[in-house]
C-alpha cells in the first residue's frame, strides 16, 4: 500500500501547488480590488505553503517516465521550475514588508501583484503540459501492470 502511494506521489502532490497558488492569487487580487491596499501579513502563510508544495512536487516529479517519449516534457519542467521561483519571489517579497513593517503601497502592490499573476500563469501552465503528457501521450500510464508509453531509453527498464 505505501509503495503504491509513493508511486503516485507526483500525482497527488501537484495539485497542491495549483489550487494554492490559484487561491492565494484570487485571494490577494479580491483584497486589492475592494479595499485598494492590503496588509502583506494576509494570506502570507497561504503562499508561504503554496511555495513549499510547489517545489515537493518538483522533487517528486518521475522525470524518469518521460525520457524520449514526449515533446512537452522540457517545457513542463521549466515552467514548474519558473513557477516555483516566483511562488518564492512572491513570499520573499512579503516577508520584506512584514519584516519592515510596511504596508504595500500603489508602486509595490502592482508589482506585487503582477509577480501573484505571473505565477498563476506558470502553474497553470505547467498544468496543462502535465496533463498533455498524461492524457495525450500515455507517460507515466500503466494498464496490467505495464507501461503505455515506456521511457525510450535502456537505462531505464518499467515493465515490472
Amino acid at each position: 500500500m505505501l509503495t503504491e502511494l509513493l508511486s503516485h506521489i507526483h500525482p497527488i502532490m501537484v495539485h497542491f501547488p495549483i489550487a494554492l497558488i490559484i487561491i492565494a492569487t484570487c485571494y490577494d487580487l479580491f483584497l486589492t480590488v475592494t479595499k485598494r491596499k492590503f496588509s502583506p501579513k494576509q494570506g502570507f502563510w497561504l503562499w508561504a505553503v503554496a511555495f513549499v508544495s510547489a517545489w515537493i512536487a518538483i522533487g517528486t516529479g518521475p522525470e524518469h517516465d518521460a525520457k524520449g517519449n514526449t515533446n512537452v516534457f522540457e517545457y513542463h519542467e521549466s515552467l514548474a521550475d519558473v513557477a516555483t521561483i516566483i511562488a518564492f519571489l512572491v513570499v520573499a517579497y512579503r516577508a520584506f514588508f512584514i519584516f519592515k513593517k510596511k504596508e504595500f503601497h500603489k508602486a509595490s502592490l502592482v508589482i506585487y501583484c503582477l509577480l501573484a499573476l505571473f505565477c498563476s500563469a506558470s502553474i497553470l501552465s505547467v498544468g496543462y503540459f502535465g496533463g498533455k503528457m498524461v492524457y495525450d501521450q500515455g507517460v507515466g500510464v500503466k494498464m496490467d501492470g505495464k507501461y503505455v508509453n515506456p521511457p525510450k531509453t535502456s537505462a531505464y527498464n518499467h515493465n515490472d
